[in-house]
Parts: structure tokens; sequence; C-alpha cells
């Protein structure tokens, strides 16, 4: 049996972005090919989305705004795209990508809940984390994530964990659940970047949501190290305090230090480490988790990161786990540590990783 459901299909390459754009058909490309190139399909389950039902995005999105985006869809043909805002864009086929995209997560929910899998992959596009209630944003047209969770609420899953760690902040999972204690919301991000008016420590959260929406923002070059220490002192307990039915991340892989966008320099092996901890904050707590892709414009870096969680999530036991990290760490180890520290010296990054520590102290006990 394996660990590790994969949610996949070509028809996530319909959706169609303008030529040079960062979020292109090419990313799933990319991933399908390090998946063969690691056999990882022979030893995972694959399952085939289904496109999300209109009333299940309307449980993050305003019945209206789902509307406007299916009259777009009507009025489009061939190749013709329509300009949603400064970098976000629809072609005819990216209305019902989008809703195969959020159906994507549901199926994901169905296998953890039905103990098919420990855990599941959802390597979809068009993104979803920054997509808000009522308008397009950041390339994402339907927010995945936060459909999903909801979804899992009616199908019993009470509490929800949220771990976004894409290099932008997460800005439309942030305010789809900011007063809702029944999901906690963490996003690291780089700081200041963009969106420009959220991600700071502050943004905790509204009403009996306050305290249940964790921004780590992180200043630039923070590398391995210092993401894998904020996860350390300031996700882990919180999740563990927070004791959630279900865990599920936004996982953009632009963080990495090849990527053109962002300039946090994590490395793979990074990511595989930041996977590890997912996996065992999962086996602690014994619940599943589900990951969704987000970003990441590097096709080579976001490839390879993005399987190499899916290797983490799927290894059998220890051992292969260590054959997995170690098949990262060898280059790893004699790369710059650069790759660790990046442009910010330790001190800032920890100086920061305490500041949010002592914000939240007053809402968790476990970080006093």
């Amino acid at each position: 049996m394996s660990r590790l459901a994969l949610v996949r299909d070509p028809r996530f390459q319909k959706h169609q972005t303008p030529d040079a754009h960062p979020e292109t058909p090419h990313r799933l490309v990319a991933i399908d090919n390090v998946i063969s190139r690691f056999s990882l399909e022979h030893g995972l389950t694959e399952l085939p989305p289904r496109a999300a039902e209109t009333e299940q995005i309307a449980a993050v999105h305003k019945p209206s705004y789902i509307e406007k985006l299916h009259e777009n869809a009507l009025k489009l043909s061939g190749e013709k795209l329509i300009k949603l805002d400064g970098d976000t864009f629809m072609g005819a086929e990216s209305f019902d990508t989008a809703l195969l995209a959020c159906g994507a997560g549901l199926v994901a929910i169905d296998a953890v809940k039905g103990g098919e899998v420990q855990s599941a992959f959802v390597a979809v596009r068009p993104p979803g984390h920054h997509a808000l209630a009522d308008k397009p944003m950041g390339f994402c047209l339907f927010n995945n994530v936060a459909v999903a969770a909801r979804y899992a609420q009616t199908r019993g899953y009470r509490k929800v964990f949220i771990i976004d760690w894409d290099v932008h902040h997460g800005n439309g999972t942030q305010w789809a659940f900011y007063d809702d204690p029944s999901v906690f919301f963490t996003s690291f991000q780089q700081y200041p970047f963009w969106p420009y008016d959220s991600g700071w420590f502050t943004e905790d959260g509204l009403g009996e949501g306050r305290g249940h929406n964790m921004n780590i923002p992180l200043p630039r070059g923070t590398g391995d190290r210092g993401y894998l220490r904020a996860f350390d002192r300031l996700v882990k307990p919180v999740c563990q305090a927070f004791a959630p039915d279900l865990i599920m991340v936004s996982a953009g892989y632009d963080a990495h230090q090849d990527d053109p966008l962002g300039q946090q320099r994590i490395s793979t092996a990074g990511y595989a480490m930041l996977s590890q901890r997912v996996v065992d904050l999962g086996r602690a707590l014994g619940v599943p988790c589900v990951v969704f892709l987000e970003g990441g414009y590097n096709v080579k870096s976001l490839s390879e990161s993005a399987v190499a969680t899916m290797r983490v999530l799927n290894a059998r036991n220890d051992s292969e786990l260590g054959e997995v990290h170690a098949s990262y760490l060898m280059p790893f180890a004699a790369a710059s540590s650069n790759h660790i520290t990046g442009d910010s010296s330790e001190h800032r990054v920890d100086e920061r990783i305490d500041e949010v520590r002592g914000h939240f102290a007053k809402y968790w006990r476990v970080l006093r």
C-alpha cells in the first residue's frame, strides 16, 4: 500500500497565460518528468480529479464572483485571453480548469479520509492561495486550499491547520479564515514583498479567530536554517497545541535559491527537510496531510523540490527516508554557506522569529 496519493491530470495544462508569463503549463510538465525520472509513479496511488461544484466553491467565494468568471469564459474562444488584474489572466478553458483544480483538492481529502493513503499531493494549476472571496489575484482564480479546508470540515475534520511556505504571503487564505478558530493558518513569506499590504505578524486574526492567524515575515535571504528554525520554534509547538484533525500545506517552491521571483535561497534539500517536519507533525498527532502546489517559476527547481516533498511523504520507513534525504544532502553539504544564510544574517532572522514568538505567546502558552 502506498502512503501517498498524487492527484494530477494533463487537463491542468489547458489554463492559458501569455507568452513569457511565469505561471505556465511547463511547470506541470517538468514535475511529471521528474516523477518519471525517479519512477515515483510506480510507488504511489494516482487519482484523477473531479470538477468542484459551485456550492462547494461558494463556501469560500461569493457566488457573484464565480458567475462573473463563468461569464468571462463564455465570451472567449481560441487563444484569446482576458486580463483579470495586473498579472492574472484567463482563457476559454481557464474556468473549467480552475473548477478541476478546486475539485482535485476534494479528491485528496476523500482519499485521506477514507484511509486509502496517509497523505496526498495535489499537482494543479492555476494556483490558489492569493484568490480572495470576490476577486482573482496573483495568478489565482479560486483558492484551492481554502475550498478544500471547508470541504474537509463537511467530511468530519473539525480543526484544520494550514501551513503556507510559498515565498509570497497567502493573503487569500488568511482572509478566508481570519475570524474562524476552527482553522489555524500560518504563512512563511519573504517580507517586505508582494502583496505589499499584508503579511505582518500583528495580523493575527479577528474576534474568536484571534491568535489563529500566524504570519512569519522573514527577511530576504533567510535560507534553509532560518525556515527550519521558524518551523521548529513557531509552527511545530503551536500545531501540537492546536491539535488539528488535518494538516494542509500550500506548497510554493518560489523561495528556492534558483527561483526568479523570490530571494529566500532555500535549497532543494531544505524543502525536503521542511516536508519531513510536516510528516513528523502528522505522525506525532496521528493526522493526515494534504499538500497543494502553489508557486515556483524555475521549472527545474520547482519540479525537483515538489518531487522531493512527494518522496518524503511516500517513504515507507526510516531507511527510505534516510535515502531520500541523503540524495539531496550530499550536493547540499558541498555547496556554499550562502544557501543557508543568504543575504541576511542569522541574527536578523532569529530576532524576527523571536518577535513573532513573543507576540503569539499571549495566545499560546506553549510559546512562553
